[in-house]
């Protein structure tokens, strides 16, 4: 078997959203949560968002880092890298974080070895400054776009599993063969019958992955994604 995980970072790897701790703390709390509303209402996307609300951040370095060093991460995430690196499966994060908070906690961990793709945030004379390097050429949902990401990093042999609990993760679960999800994102699934195993924390995903590395449980393409998948190839 060939498989490929992608997983979120905010909410799925970490206890907390630690992005948006970051501006709820920093930021305008109450702003914030309007652009989010308008944001998960299509009015605006991912970049205007957070573009709108570094404006109001004011922080220093060290209260950053404090902030940053206090978020915990999900008790078995690290036993997870640890299966998926001893059978040899790639896992990456991608998330419509930020690296500054990313790169940190990964460190912190002893994770810095495990590859991210995010948007990218730094603080210069005072301000913040947001770079989106990431971006989909024609969707202007999520700043960073996982699915390209997902796409580009598989090959047709491939199974793609997708691991995340929020509103950015619904599209790369449209796309995956197997998804793990939790919150919003189970949700989803669920309403579009997109097949999908629960979890709370990653102790449950190694047990499940367990099956699949014993022959217990069967992994397979699923027939929906690669068919999204197949579509994408054909407009470019």
């Amino acid at each position: 078997m060939n498989i490929k995980v992608f997983c979120d970072f905010d909410g799925t790897i970490t206890k907390n959203d630690v992005g948006d701790l970051f501006f709820e703390t920093f930021g305008d709390k109450n702003f914030y949560r309007w652009l989010v509303e308008r944001w998960r209402d299509y009015e605006i996307s991912s970049k205007e968002m957070r573009e709108k609300i570094a404006e109001k951040v004011k922080v220093d370095k060290d209260e950053m880092e404090k902030l940053i060093l206090s978020q915990e991460i999900d008790p078995y995430f690290i036993d997870f890298v640890k299966l998926c690196r001893d059978n040899g499966i790639e896992i990456f994060i991608v998330s419509d974080g930020f690296d500054f908070y990313i790169k940190k906690i990964l460190e912190k961990n002893g994770l810095d070895n495990v590859k991210f793709f995010s948007n990218k945030l730094w603080i210069e004379d005072g301000k913040v400054v947001l770079d989106f390097p990431y971006p989909d050429s024609v969707c202007r949902i999520c700043g960073n776009c996982k699915r390209n990401h997902m796409l580009t990093l598989s090959a047709d042999e491939d199974i793609i599993i997708y691991i995340g609990d929020g509103y950015s993760d619904r599209c790369p679960a449209e796309y995956a063969d197997v998804v793990f999800g939790k919150k919003e994102l189970l949700k989803f699934c669920r309403e579009r019958n997109i097949p999908v195993y629960e979890f709370e924390t990653f102790k449950d995903v190694i047990e499940q992955f367990q099956r699949f590395l014993s022959g217990k449980k069967k992994l397979r393409k699923r027939w929906q994604a690669e068919l999204k998948r197949r579509e994408v190839f054909m407009r470019e």
